[in-house]
């Protein structure tokens, strides 16, 4: 769905940090990428090469879904470039995917109706009660119906506990409660069993899109987390590669 998820966060992260919110290769965009990234080892290059063109040494990195799950192989590559990651709800990562994400997948490709992908995927993202912006799901919708990969996608899936444990960057991980994707406890649990220097938070009556349904909370839990020492007078970057476009 592109960096324009982060409508929700973007005004408070840029209060105390220079946000820059970079779509990942093979998003729906205005860039026109050349190869695919099929491997950790090509995140971290592609990652390298974007601090390098804006001239930043060391950054802060967010990640949701797929973004999650690529920032997450960013910090096991490119450890010395990074100083703080926050991952919200990251895709796969630390357990597998529901089967009936799968399912709910296929259907929507099959079944290539803008209401019937709405109901019955856009809306099973989303914890009961809670609304967001519709023009991001039509945003999403429109690439199923009209976008065609240009270049192979990354598709998420579980890291190598051992691989996890390489990673001595401080770590936020927000998970809402009525996540759909996978059972978001055994996620916590397993994240917190693989990465020696992470903090999670599971928030309540929040699903998938918990950064935009408890805005307030998790920009909250953000901004308290990056403000802890060791203190960083550093650019924020934001990816947004989202699991429901793979």
């Amino acid at each position: 769905m592109g960096s324009t998820i982060w409508y929700a966060n973007i005004g408070e992260l840029s209060k105390i940090r220079r946000v820059y919110a970079v779509d990942a290769i093979g998003d729906i965009n205005k860039s026109e990428p050349l190869r695919s990234i099929s491997n950790p080892e090509d995140m971290g290059k592609w990652m390298a090469e974007i601090l390098d063109h804006f001239g930043i040494k060391k950054t802060d990195i967010i990640g949701h879904s797929a973004g999650g799950y690529i920032t997450l192989n960013i910090a096991t590559s490119i450890q010395s470039r990074i100083s703080k990651v926050v991952l919200l709800a990251p895709a796969a990562s630390f357990v597998p995917f529901h089967k009936q994400f799968f399912l709910r997948l296929a259907f929507i490709n099959a079944i290539r109706r803008k209401g019937f992908i709405q109901r019955f995927f856009c809306d099973w993202f989303i914890a009961k009660g809670n609304t967001i912006d519709n023009e991001v799901f039509d945003q999403f919708i429109y690439g199923v119906l009209h976008y065609k990969w240009q270049v192979k996608p990354v598709i998420p899936k579980v890291i190598p506990k051992e691989k996890l444990q390489t990673i001595q960057i401080p770590t936020l991980l927000l998970m809402g409660e009525k996540e759909v994707i996978y059972n978001p406890r055994r996620a916590l649990m397993q994240a917190k069993a693989s990465i020696p220097h992470i903090e999670t938070m599971m928030l309540p009556n929040t699903s998938h899109c918990l950064f935009i349904e408890d805005a307030k909370k998790v920009n909250e839990s953000i901004v308290n987390f990056l403000h802890k020492d060791p203190p960083c007078e550093l650019d924020s970057l934001v990816t947004s590669a989202n699991v429901e476009g793979e």
